[in-house]
């Protein structure tokens, strides 16, 4: 079991090495197959991919947007929040321009900003299907945390909407691109581990809401959806699909 700042360096790592062409990248089990538009398939050396981050709570302002600072192929050039002073803040800090600066009621005029290439959702499952949905239709591109969604009906809207709108969507699984991973795959895939036989996996971590204010929404269904094994046991069924190449059944 990792630990979570075991979490933190493997998620500051696969942003700044990855930006969006590891993101964008076919993976193990079904993926969404959409055609990139030019501004995505460009050579890098013209420009960093501009990313829009929706929803700046803990983990986002943490773990996550730390590492734009180091990446070669990506930046920050929005922000997404219902927090002004906090919104401000990290504007300053990450040198984004006020203009970019969004609530969530004016969200959907991020289409006419022509800095953001991707929409990195990072709020509570509850939220991901709209936001989703409304960044699709506004033209951008869409990497939403996991877990995708709360229902199967809301993931399928979700792909709809960036299958209309031909844009990208990848929830936001880094396992599967770290090296160690990617040598696991490998070695089963030529066999040098015999016939894979059983997967036993576990992962957990201590929730805790009356003590940190950013594990609240955990604890709330309509927020976060399906408990403990949408919210961290999905890393264990991830590992799963892409060391087996099999999809669950039941």
């Amino acid at each position: 079991m990792s630990t979570d700042s075991n979490h933190t360096n493997s998620r500051r790592q696969f942003l700044r090495q990855a930006g969006l062409t590891a993101a964008t990248a076919a993976i193990a089990g079904p993926a969404i197959a959409l055609p990139m538009s030019a501004s995505l398939t460009q050579n890098d050396d013209q420009r960093k991919i501009g990313f829009a981050i929706v929803g700046l709570g803990k983990y986002a302002t943490e773990q996550m947007m730390p590492a734009f600072k180091e990446s070669k192929h990506a930046k920050i050039t929005a922000l997404v929040s219902g927090s002004p002073g906090k919104m401000q803040q990290l504007a300053k800090e990450y040198s984004v321009d006020a203009k970019s600066c969004y609530s969530y009621q004016n969200f959907d005029s991020i289409k006419d900003n022509p800095a953001v290439d991707v929409v990195y959702v990072v709020l509570p499952p509850g939220m991901h299907a709209e936001y989703v949905v409304r960044a699709a239709q506004a033209g951008k591109h869409v990497l939403t945390e996991k877990p995708m969604a709360n229902t199967v009906a809301e993931c399928q809207r979700m792909i709809d909407a960036c299958r209309k709108a031909g844009k990208q969507l990848m929830v936001a699984y880094r396992a599967q691109f770290e090296p160690f991973n990617l040598e696991a795959i490998d070695r089963i895939k030529k066999g040098e581990l015999g016939k894979l036989r059983y997967v036993t996996s576990d992962h957990g971590r201590q929730v805790k809401p009356t003590e940190d204010k950013a594990d609240e929404w955990r604890v709330v269904k309509k927020l976060a959806g399906g408990g403990s094994l949408m919210d961290i046991g999905i890393y264990s069924l991830n590992a799963a699909r892409y060391l087996t190449g099999e999809e669950p059944v039941e």
